[in-house]
């Protein structure tokens, strides 16, 4: 055999080191992974990627530093891995982002110019050389897991609860005695006493963090985190060598992965949710007066932060210019998801009747 199909079968794939921030079991793993093999399959094997899980060359924390010192060819994580560095990574990866879901704050980056500020701010701000690709996922976070009933803002005030970042700051300042341990250390800490309260992710990963097992209210929604943006990074160099066709196609699969596995997750959860309840779990409505409350003194910290960094203005602004076209159109536009969903299963709806 000669001409272009020999080369096609003698052709040696080009495979890329990759390793997330997170466990094999983890949602963001499963699109990390996903997307690899999406990769693969839309080059017909010309370029594979390895999907190693958080530790298996570096330390979860390091994956940004890997990334771009090319230890790593591929790197996933969320923003919230680097928090210190730029008060910019809040409004880059998660909300309250001016009433925007998932879907909004997802089309904000491919829509409403969120790629290019990605870009500067990889580029500018943190100075990393790695090309990022956004892998929102399109649910909200529950506000948390807790001993008792909290029936009001009052309820939460000296209460150690475990929450992180500007969350954290937030509730500080509304009188809440925040702790901001990591994740694996949650079930123990609530076992022990040292917190009251956590905020972990949602039912699927909450479950099998076992939070169940050590408190059984769980009340939602939370504000501080109505979506939580990953990242998909390329080393830069890497990602130079590559040719504009294996460059769209990486592109177009982190699309693809991100989207098919919020389709899953969101039925994933659901179950798990319905499993929490057999075990005795009861599920709350988070009260207005603390969500509220909470976005209030959100916006308060959040003009602090823009009067520091002039990066984080220029995010919100271009956030909040977004929002002000899309939310108030779906808002006049789009049927209340409850009205209809009322209609058909209001008897199904999960959160404990008072």
């Amino acid at each position: 055999m000669t001409g272009p199909a020999q080369a096609q079968t003698t052709e040696k794939p080009l495979v890329l080191k990759g390793q997330s921030t997170h466990p094999a079991s983890s949602n963001f793993h499963l699109i990390f992974k996903l997307w690899a093999e999406t990769v693969e399959k839309m080059t017909a094997g010309r370029l594979k990627i390895e999907t190693l899980p958080a530790g298996a060359i570096v330390p979860p924390f390091e994956v940004f530093d890997a990334t771009s010192k090319n230890v790593l060819d591929v790197g996933m994580g969320p923003f919230g891995y680097i928090l210190g560095r730029n008060t910019a990574t809040i409004p880059m990866s998660h909300g309250p982002l001016y009433g925007m879901d998932g879907s909004d704050y997802w089309a904000w980056y491919y829509d409403g110019g969120g790629m290019k500020l990605l870009d500067e701010f990889y580029r500018d701000v943190l100075k990393l050389n790695v090309v990022g690709f956004p892998i929102p996922t399109d649910y909200p976070q529950g506000m948390g897991w807790f001993k008792k009933e909290i029936n009001s803002l009052g309820d939460l005030k000296g209460l150690k609860y475990r929450i992180y970042g500007i969350g954290a700051e937030t509730y500080g300042r509304l009188g809440v005695s925040v702790v901001t341990i990591p994740g694996g250390e949650i079930v123990p800490a609530m076992e022990r006493g040292v917190i009251e309260g956590a905020e972990w992710i949602n039912c699927e990963e909450d479950k099998k963090l076992g939070l169940h097992q050590v408190a059984k209210h769980y009340y939602t929604p939370g504000m501080h985190e109505p979506v939580t943006g990953g990242q998909l990074m390329i080393n830069s160099d890497v990602w130079k060598k590559l040719t504009p066709d294996l460059q769209e196609i990486i592109k177009v699969a982190s699309v693809y992965a991100t989207t098919q596995r919020n389709f899953a997750f969101n039925r994933e959860t659901a179950h798990a949710c319905q499993e929490l309840i057999k075990m005795g779990v009861q599920m709350h409505r988070t009260p207005d007066e603390i969500l509220k409350n909470f976005l209030d003194e959100w916006e308060k910290i959040q003009a602090e932060h823009a009067a520091k960094n002039p990066f984080y203005k220029k995010v919100i602004d271009s956030q909040k210019a977004y929002a002000e076209q899309i939310v108030p159109f779906k808002l006049s536009w789009f049927p209340p998801y409850n009205f209809a969903g009322e209609y058909y299963w209001k008897n199904k709806i999960y959160l404990t009747k008072k």
